[in-house]
């Protein structure tokens, strides 16, 4: 909406340094709903001041906007702070006031009761916002018409002639935010889900504008979680589960909910004799058992699972030396919730809770629905169960809206189930089907959570929608979360393209083959020798020129960037929604903050090097279906490791390099192919003591060179003198 003196308050002098003031016009449009009227009211702007001041938290300067209606009976203010590290909060205050107490009140609609709305300064040149287009998951969206943005964005970037801009709507502990184009801009939607307030105090978003569109998430992200006060922590304080750095297998695209104790010892004698180290194994769907399509008992299905679940568990681990056991349920037990009258619900019925449909799900109250799930978790705790994956988790909401504010209910729900797993499997826990804001933000301390909607095997065009997702949705919560970017087949008509895409995205790799259907030589560029995956650094992000860009309706690639070490990796592929070639480039510049004036890069499918300086691109083109591995590694001596070239990942198997004089000596932590770049063939090569051949890549003396060396499983430690 527009309002009069739009840019009244809007004064050059106030422009903060990192350009926060000047990419919103201001001040903002304000109107609400209330529960009994189907048009919003528009609440006029009244004026506003400014001060300076400091907290715990840091200095800050604030403007104070008043708001009215024309009957004066709804009042509002917006705060619109700018802290010192260059981001804005905005808060909302907006009260009703009623003639008295004990007749018909008035108050605000559950849903978009408060919506202010706003208007980016500058023409937009690009646009992506990550929008929840199912109630589990989010999606990209592209483009630069404001007035055709999606509902429930949870994420909007833009770029302007300058700079981008960053918006993150919040989900504070009674209400959610949530952003939807307009034409007057994108308006900003407050709701409870739950009628009846007629106080509305709300932390509504924050923002930041600036140069590196990735570090703008990550202080908007950080900055809203401190000021909520809350015990949700961002992704970068949060360890990765040790678990979890273990190749995975889950049983759910394999079995499906035919899993049982006979079909996963099956695979399990698989694997073993295939060689292939698992190190975690995750009973997904199908093992509990239910009724009616409800829990009605902790143990597994007996005609499943005739042993027990421990049974199962123990032979997994004794038999066949898998590690750890996870095992699947939902946040309410089971997709319906708990059965009434099974044991468990008469045993703990003043733990659960009946939801208006009737179904019974564990108490939306921390503390009491802890002490369900500390029951069932410490039964799977004595099965030999070590860790849970809990899907269906944005299910909050649907069972409880209209009992309580959302906010509320998901704090409750997540509080009370991390507890639970904190106590039993050290904290160790996959979240799933849970992308609504309201679960993103109220997870005190887990580490991992889906990523993307489900892989699903059986789909010919499945993979670019699945790749799409993964690799723009990791641009926001990747700042909150190490992103489960899904389990895949490892042999499938999108295998190699699949690897590639978990490789690059720093989170947990598993794979779901049925039995008979695994191919390891398509695993084990992914992990070592002991079956650790060898994961980047940080969450994947968009290459900065493809960020705006749709690469599933463009001709371009989709290339996805994280590091590893000091070295960067880019993968790239080809989702175009046809099958002719895409074109683009590659070079340092995709990996945003890697330092250096020269870099080795290395094409892992090509098996071919170059030199590049800082600012050159090299095209790329790719056939339908197809992807390419790129190691980027910055040049600091004569020679430059690159790493195992038989690793997707290949600069991490690098431990360490040191440089004295002419001679170089390399960590890599364990035997293979290794590769490095010199501008001067090596007079010698040694690995662990013995000579060894430097080989000129590609046949003729050149910049970049491999050597075979050392066993797999076994540090080496490799010497090269220089002329």
């Amino acid at each position: 909406m527009s309002i009069e003196g739009q840019g009244a308050f809007h004064s050059s002098e106030n422009l903060g340094k990192d350009g926060v003031e000047k990419a919103l016009l201001r001040p903002f449009g304000l109107s609400v709903r209330l529960q009994s009227g189907t048009e919003a009211v528009r609440l006029q702007l009244t004026g506003s001041e400014t001060e300076k001041g400091s907290t715990e938290q840091g200095i800050f300067e604030e403007t104070r906007f008043h708001y009215r209606s024309e009957d004066e009976s709804i009042q509002a203010r917006v705060f619109v702070r700018e802290k010192a590290g260059g981001t804005m909060l905005v808060t909302v205050e907006a009260g009703i006031t009623n003639e008295n107490d004990f007749g018909k009140q008035r108050s605000f609609a559950g849903e978009h009761a408060v919506m202010l709305t706003l208007r980016p300064a500058g023409q937009i040149e690009g646009l992506m916002a990550n929008y929840q287009h199912k109630d589990w998951w989010t999606r990209p969206h592209f483009g630069t018409d404001l007035a055709g943005l999606p509902e429930k964005m949870q994420s909007v970037l833009w770029k302007t002639a300058g700079e981008y801009g960053h918006l993150l709507p919040v989900t504070g502990p009674v209400w959610r935010a949530d952003a939807a184009g307009a034409e007057e801009g994108i308006t900003l939607r407050l709701s409870a889900y739950e009628e009846g307030h007629t106080w509305c105090e709300a932390l509504v978003f924050a923002f930041a504008a600036g140069g590196d569109p990735y570090d703008l998430v990550k202080r908007n992200v950080a900055s809203a979680l401190k000021e909520l006060d809350y015990p949700t922590l961002p992704r970068e304080q949060k360890p990765f589960p040790a678990m979890l750095d273990k190749l995975g297998w889950c049983s759910w695209d394999a079995f499906y909910h035919q899993v049982s104790e006979e079909g996963l010892l099956a695979k399990a004698a698989e694997l073993q004799q295939l060689g292939l180290p698992v190190g975690w194994v995750m009973i997904d769907d199908g093992w509990s058992d239910i009724s009616a399509g409800k829990l009605s008992s902790f143990e597994a299905d007996p005609v499943k699972f005739p042993g027990g679940l421990k049974r199962a568990v123990h032979a997994l681990k004794e038999r066949y030396g898998i590690r750890h056991v996870g095992v699947w349920h939902t946040i309410a037990g089971y997709w319906g919730g708990i059965l009434e009258d099974s044991p468990i619900a008469r045993t703990y019925a003043d733990h659960l809770y009946r939801v208006p449909r009737g179904n019974l799900i564990p108490y939306p109250e921390a503390g009491k629905g802890f002490a369900f799930w500390h029951a069932w978790h410490g039964f799977l705790r004595r099965q030999g169960v070590d860790f849970v994956k809990v899907d269906s988790q944005s299910a909050v909401l649907n069972y409880l809206q209209g009992r309580m504010p959302i906010g509320q209910a998901a704090a409750a729900a997540h509080e009370a189930l991390e507890a639970s797993v904190a106590l039993h499997f050290d904290g160790t826990i996959i979240n799933c089907m849970g992308m609504a804001s309201e679960n993103i933000w109220h997870r005190p301390k887990s580490a991992v959570s889906r990523n993307s909607d489900d892989f699903v095997p059986q789909e010919k065009r499945g993979f670019p929608e699945h790749a799409l997702q993964n690799g723009y949705n990791s641009f926001y919560h990747g700042a909150f979360y190490w992103g489960d970017w899904d389990m895949y087949w490892s042999k499938n008509h999108d295998d190699v393209q699949s690897a590639v895409l978990r490789a690059v995205s720093g989170g947990p790799v598993y794979i779901s083959d049925a039995p008979g259907n695994t191919d390891p030589s398509r695993i084990w560029p992914l992990i070592y020798a002991d079956g650790t995956v060898i994961r980047c650094d940080e969450t994947a992000n968009p290459t900065p020129d493809c960020l705006l860009l749709n690469p599933a309706e463009e001709h371009v690639p989709l290339k996805l960037w994280n590091r590893a070490g000091s070295a960067g990796v880019v993968a790239a592929f080809h989702i175009s929604g046809d099958s002719a070639q895409v074109m683009g480039s590659v070079g340092p510049a995709d990996v945003p903050g890697l330092g250096g004036g020269e870099f080795a890069v290395y094409d892992h499918f090509a098996g071919k090097g170059w030199l590049m300086r800082a600012d050159e691109q090299t095209p790329i083109r790719l056939e339908e279906g197809g992807c390419a591995l790129y190691a980027v590694v910055p040049v600091t001596g004569s020679v430059t490791p690159v790493g195992l070239a038989d690793k997707y990942i290949s600069p991490a198997a690098v431990a360490g390099c040191t440089e004295v004089g002419k001679v170089t000596n390399v960590l890599l932590r364990e035997g293979g192919r290794f590769v490095f770049a010199s501008k001067t063939a090596p007079l010698s090569v040694t690995a662990n003591g013995l000579t060894v051949e430097g080989t000129p890549i590609g046949g003729e003396p050149g910049d970049f060179y491999e050597v075979l060396c050392g066993e797999p499983g076994q540090p080496v430690h490799i010497e090269i003198v220089s002329v």
